[in-house]
């Protein structure tokens, strides 16, 4: 018994000691975890959710700033959207009823979705014994507008959530597309490229943390959207501007055609406007307007490198990027330097004879007879080569290159768009006689748009080289001004004195020399005209017409310049920027209701008491001439056919009324092959118009009063064109006898 006794009290010592070495052990382990509760919880929490929140950790795209025009009108804008998005294993807890709603409903709000698709993701694997789709996150459709989201919401639908996103539009589409550019991934054109980091905005972030499997809690902080840019443009002068462009390049297919308002005292651009326009909210989308079949029905076989090269020419911005030789409006220019050396003054004369020999080249004046002796206002009015390259002769290679360099020439005007050309000009090493002789009428060398546009501008506003400008503010969300574009002006070229000449002399462009086509009855406007032939001088095919305008004359607020670069099949006399220069000055006149600045004249009288002399017209062109006879307010009657003049009555020299008739013998030169004369339809009703003029062989147009009598062609009657061109005709409501003959 003893011996039983002492075995049990050590049998339950055993159990104690492993009793208690348990009670140590779990004391140890509750200790532990205890100690690592408090020490450390908060960092193992921390990481757990951490774990969980960077796995459905969402990017809240902020919505990128506006573009807005001067007056408020939306250029571009964006507008939040959502993605809709599937949680399959939410979904897969609900019942048959619940699934087959949300299935359903998914594929009648969005027809791309097929049922089936969407029932095996929350159908079971019999393999793994899991759902199809094993996550909680499956994007199904993207950028649903509020409306839908909200309808779908309503419906309570289970297991669809919607992402918060951001979709830019442009509301105009097509207007001021290369100026306002468009933003796609790392691609950026126009303002939006310039202007990104502006209007980019902060992101915000949005954490979704499951607890459970149904229940979902969301964690947002906001995005910042983007500032506003407040553009110079005005669209309703972008929109006048975009028509006269448009219509001009139908009328003449041209490399391009552009328009470009500006105000010239302070550098704001107005409009800025050009051909081959494409729709921003669709950019990769080959235009309507493309005809080539390389790219219309042959896109797919392209590779990468040719489509995006194809794109890059669409996108780019013609007004800044592109240059070509500025021809004849870069003249008054030169006169300007010349008068500020005080090399010249207004009351100078030249001899114009038509051509000269430098060097072994022969260089001609535009009217191959010569406009003989020419004083300063008319080597502009009537943009004689000859007289400006005695000019340019005066001034010298140095001093010519150090103006030319002053008036912002072979540099950037530092405009605010991307993709800024500067040009191409001479050294001043490689200027000898006979580039000087062809700069000084804008020739053999290269500018932009936008910075002969510049240089005008500088030539009127009392001197002041002006930085142009397309942006005139940036605000943000609570209109405070973050950036404001102010007027810079960059230096002095001129005086205020020599800008003052400038701005009354080139007034006789307009009423009297080879920009009359522009003039608007009681409005004083000044001009240069431009005709620059491109490319290499053994090709007769490479134009750029321009026409540079200005009103009120006196004080300029608007500087119209208009471009119609590398036209089909160009013929002189035919293409013109004028009938497109003219109906937009008039049509800024009405939108801002302008008042007339000088009396409305009284044609009939302008021609009393009143002579002229007669310049030699023999061997000259038919259309220049024509030309000179309309800013000399004579009329005309062609006789012969072709373009080349071989005599004239009244011969040259004699002294005749204004309002006398000149005859013009005409004969074909080697040029004219082919060619047919237009006729005379001045004062015919449209109907006969049209009947003599499509019985010639040309096709007609018209602008005005189809009820009215034709009051000016274009071509003139008389120049010799091939057939099929079309003769465009300006009609008005007005007394048929009281027509005449002579050309406006």
């Amino acid at each position: 018994m003893r011996k039983k006794h002492t075995e049990g009290i050590k049998a339950n010592g055993k159990f104690a000691f492993i009793l208690f070495v348990f009670l140590c052990c779990f004391a140890l382990m509750f200790g532990r975890v205890f100690y690592w509760k408090v020490a450390h919880g908060a960092e193992f929490e921390a990481v757990t959710k951490n774990q969980q929140v960077n796995r459905y950790d969402m990017t809240i795209p902020p919505n990128r700033g506006s573009i807005m025009d001067r007056n408020n009108q939306v250029l571009a804008i964006s507008t939040t959207v959502y993605h809709v998005v599937l949680d399959a294993l939410q979904l897969a807890e609900f019942d048959k009823k619940e699934q087959e709603k949300t299935i359903t409903t998914l594929c009648k709000y969005f027809p791309q979705l097929q049922y089936e698709t969407l029932k095996k993701y929350i159908t079971v694997n019999p393999e793994t014994g899991e759902i199809y789709m094993n996550n909680h996150w499956k994007y199904l459709v993207k950028s649903v507008d509020r409306s839908i989201k909200e309808e779908l919401e309503a419906q309570k639908i289970k297991g669809v959530y919607f992402e918060k996103a951001s979709k830019r539009s442009y509301p105009l589409k097509t207007s001021a597309c290369h100026l306002v550019g468009f933003t796609r991934g790392d691609t950026q054109w126009g303002i939006e490229g310039y202007y990104d980091k502006y209007m980019k905005g902060m992101s915000g972030r949005s954490f979704i943390l499951y607890q459970g499997a149904d229940s979902v809690v969301y964690q947002d902080y906001k995005a910042q959207d983007g500032n506003t840019i407040i553009t110079t443009i005005d669209y309703n002068i972008q929109q006048m501007a975009e028509e006269v462009v448009a219509e001009t390049q139908q009328q003449w297919p041209s490399k391009n055609v552009a328009a470009v308002v500006m105000e010239p005292n302070t550098g704001e651009i107005y409009a800025m406007a050009e051909a081959h326009a494409f729709d921003l909210n669709e950019p990769d989308k080959i235009p309507a307007w493309e005809t080539d079949e390389m790219y219309t029905k042959h896109w797919d076989e392209l590779t990468p490198e040719e489509q995006s090269n194809y794109m890059n020419t669409i996108w780019k911005n013609f007004v800044v990027s592109d240059s070509y030789e500025p021809g004849s409006i870069y003249k008054p220019l030169v006169v300007a330097a010349a008068l500020e050396e005080g090399l010249i003054t207004p009351n100078n004369s030249f001899y114009c004879g038509g051509k000269v020999v430098i060097g072994d080249k022969e260089i001609r004046c535009h009217l191959r007879s010569g406009h003989g002796t020419i004083n300063v206002e008319e080597i502009m009015a009537q943009s004689c080569n000859m007289g400006v390259m005695q000019i340019a002769d005066l001034l010298g290679p140095e001093k010519f290159y150090e103006y030319q360099r002053e008036f912002g020439f072979g540099q950037k005007t530092g405009i605010d768009v991307p993709g800024e050309a500067v040009g191409l000009l001479h050294s001043l090493e490689g200027i000898g006689p006979v580039e000087l002789a062809t700069m000084s009428f804008g020739q053999t060398f290269n500018s932009t748009t936008v910075q002969a546009m510049t240089a005008f501008a500088s030539l009127i506003n009392g001197g002041k080289m002006v930085k142009p400008h397309v942006v005139s503010q940036i605000v943000d969300a609570d209109g405070n001004v973050v950036l404001q574009n102010n007027t810079e002006v960059i230096r002095r070229v001129i005086s205020e004195k020599t800008s003052a000449y400038m701005r009354t002399a080139l007034k006789a462009t307009v009423e009297r020399g080879t920009g009359k086509k522009i003039q608007v009855d009681g409005y004083s406007i000044g001009c240069k005209t431009g005709t620059a032939q491109e490319g290499p001088r053994s090709r007769d095919d490479l134009w750029t017409l321009t026409n540079m305008a200005y009103f009120p004359a006196e004080n300029p607020k608007y500087l119209v310049f208009t471009v119609i670069n590398l036209p089909e099949h160009y013929k002189d006399g035919v293409h013109t920027p004028a009938p497109m220069t003219k109906k937009l000055i008039e049509n800024i006149i009405k939108y801002e209701n302008m008042e007339p600045t000088q009396p409305t004249k009284d044609k009939a009288n302008l021609s009393q008491n009143k002579t002229v002399t007669m310049a030699d017209y023999t061997e000259s062109i038919v259309y220049d001439v024509i030309g000179d006879l309309d800013g000399k307010d004579l009329k005309y009657k062609v006789v012969g056919t072709g373009n080349k003049v071989v005599n004239q009555v009244p011969k040259g020299g004699t002294k005749v009324d204004v309002g006398s008739e000149v005859i013009l013998y005409v004969e074909k030169s080697e040029e004219d092959s082919g060619t047919v004369p237009v006729p005379n339809v001045f004062g015919k009703s449209y109907a006969d118009a049209e009947k003599i003029l499509k019985d010639a062989g040309f096709t007609v147009a018209f602008e005005g009063d189809q009820e009215g009598v034709v009051t000016a062609q274009n071509p003139k009657y008389g120049v010799s064109v091939e057939k099929n061109t079309e003769v465009m005709l300006v009609m008005e409501k007005q007394k048929q006898e009281q027509t005449q003959q002579k050309q406006d």
